[in-house]
């Protein structure tokens, strides 16, 4: 039976194997694979490097790629770092078994032996889709019609920045001028508009809500609305309505 070799730390001076900077006695170690002597800070920063990989089980020697062992590691880390390599361990596990993490950031619910796609998690109330992380669950739509919907959207809403186009406050209906290139202006169509849709007056610079009693100033008090069902002017301020600050 060969017994294994323990970890053991420098008896004088050693210069680090990896940083190469000489350390006094009992700031080195030799591992149990009998390579070193390396720093603990070393031997932290190698073991955050294969998290951010992504790995966690089984942090071999910088050297030879031996197994460190789990108490060698609680000596040598923060236990921040040991917390984490836990961590992503049982999250290792669970993938291995058929668990499946719930899609909410930071939330650390495994899902078992799920019949359905369609889960909420206990911990943080979130319904999900368990096969492409959607929240709320996509209903009535598979993944792919999801994931194209969200393209189209995006592509929508990078269309309302490049034109200019705006949103009415109340009911969010996509407004525009006739003359998109010219939409911030108001020298060739007024600020003011009557949204077709729930027939909120606002206005198209600032998007305040206008009433007959309150104006925001980015337009003269004198100009009205086009109804944009009949052509017709609409007047804004009541006589004698005071301004905005007045």
């Amino acid at each position: 039976m060969v017994r294994e070799r323990l970890m053991r730390f420098s008896l004088q001076g050693e210069p680090c194997g990896i940083c190469c900077e000489e350390f006094a006695a009992g700031q080195a170690v030799r591992l149990g694979c009998d390579h070193g002597w390396y720093c603990k800070e070393c031997i932290r920063r190698f073991v955050e490097a294969r998290l951010e990989a992504g790995s966690a089980g089984g942090i071999p020697c910088p050297s030879c790629g031996d197994k460190i062992s789990e108490a060698d590691l609680i000596t040598l880390l923060p236990p921040k770092v040991c917390i984490r390599l836990h961590a992503r361990a049982g999250e290792q596990q669970a993938v291995a078994s058929g668990a499946r993490a719930c899609p909410t950031p930071n939330c650390t619910w495994r899902f078992h032996d799920c019949a359905s796609d369609r889960q909420t998690c206990p911990v943080c109330e979130e319904e999900s889709c368990l096969l492409c992380g959607a929240q709320p669950y996509h209903e009535g739509r598979t993944c792919e019609q999801y994931k194209a919907g969200l393209e189209d959207q995006d592509m929508f809403e990078r269309w309302i920045e490049k034109t200019g186009s705006k949103q009415c406050p109340t009911c969010h209906m996509v407004t525009t001028k006739e003359n998109l290139e010219k939409q911030s202006q108001q020298r060739v169509e007024c600020h003011k508009m009557l949204c077709r849709n729930c027939n909120t007056r606002w206005c198209f610079k600032c998007l305040a809500v206008l009433t007959d009693t309150y104006t925001c100033g980015c337009t003269i008090d004198a100009h009205g609305f086009i109804d944009p069902e009949t052509g017709k002017i609409v007047k804004h301020l009541k006589r004698g309505a005071k301004r905005k600050g007045s």
